[in-house]
C-alpha cells in the first residue's frame, strides 16, 4: 500500500519516495482503466475518480486523481511514484478558483500541484454521477426555456443554452448547467416568480458543495492527522 503524504503546495516530483513496490494507481482503481472502480466510489458516490496524465520531457506520466466529496479534498497517485499524495485544494486552470465537486468533469482543466492538467477518464461511479445530475439540470434548463419563450420575443443569450457535445462519458459540464438554469430562473422571475421558485438548482446540489465546511460530527470531530 502506498505511503500517504500531504502535499498541499510541492511538486511531486520534489518529494522522497517511499520503500516498497510502485503505486500504479489509488486503492480501487485500477491503473489506465478509468471504467474500474470499487470501495468507495460504489457506495453512493463517495468519491469521483479521474485518469490524467502529463508529459516530462519526453516522458508522459500517467496520474489518477481521486476527490472526496464529504471531504472536499484531493488524493493523487503518480506512475513509477510510490506515494499517495493528499491534495488539499486545487485550482480551475482558467478561472484560478479554487474547484469543488461540480467543477469536475471530464474535459476539465485543473491547476493541481503546480501542474495544469486535463481530467482525461472517469470511473464507471464517477460517470453515472456526471450523467444524473446533468440529465437533471437539462431538463430544469430546458423548461425554463420554454416557459420563457411565452414572455419574451427576444432572443436568448448563447451561453444560457450552449452544450458541448462530448462522446466521452463523465464529460458534462454542471457548473456551466447550474449557471444556465439559474440565469434563465432569474430571467423567468420576472413573469412567473412562483414557477421560477420551482424550476431552480436542486438544494441537494448546495448541501453537496457546502458538505466539506460541515463541522464534523461524533468521534470525527477528535480525530486529527499525523505529523
Amino acid at each position: 500500500k502506498p505511503r500517504e503524504r500531504r502535499a498541499p503546495s510541492a511538486a511531486p516530483s520534489r518529494a522522497s519516495r517511499a520503500s516498497g513496490p510502485r503505486s500504479r494507481g489509488l486503492p480501487g482503481m485500477e491503473p489506465g482503466v478509468a471504467g474500474a472502480s470499487a470501495g468507495e466510489g460504489n457506495q453512493g458516490c463517495h468519491c469521483l475518480e479521474f485518469d490524467s496524465w502529463w508529459n516530462e520531457g519526453k516522458t508522459r506520466r500517467f496520474v489518477y486523481i481521486r476527490y472526496n466529496i464529504s471531504e472536499g479534498a484531493f488524493q493523487m497517485a503518480i506512475d513509477e511514484d510510490s506515494n499517495l499524495y493528499h491534495v488539499p485544494v486545487a485550482y480551475g486552470a482558467k478561472t484560478g478558483e479554487a474547484v469543488t465537486v461540480w467543477d469536475l468533469h471530464v474535459g476539465a482543466e485543473l491547476d493541481i500541484l503546480g501542474r495544469i492538467t486535463t481530467l482525461q477518464r472517469c470511473s464507471q461511479t464517477t460517470a453515472q454521477w456526471n450523467k444524473y445530475w446533468a440529465d437533471r439540470l437539462m431538463a430544469t434548463r430546458d423548461r425554463l426555456v420554454e416557459e420563457l419563450r411565452k414572455y419574451e420575443s427576444r432572443k436568448t443569450e448563447p451561453w444560457l443554452t450552449f452544450q458541448k457535445k462530448s462522446p466521452e462519458a463523465g464529460s458534462a459540464d454542471l457548473r456551466l448547467l447550474m449557471g444556465q438554469v439559474a440565469g434563465l430562473g432569474a430571467q423567468l422571475q420576472e413573469y412567473r416568480p412562483r414557477l421560477a421558485a420551482q424550476l431552480c438548482l436542486p438544494k441537494e446540489m448546495y448541501d453537496i458543495e457546502v458538505m466539506p465546511r460541515q463541522p464534523m460530527k461524533g468521534g470525527d470531530a477528535d480525530k486529527q492527522e499525523a505529523p
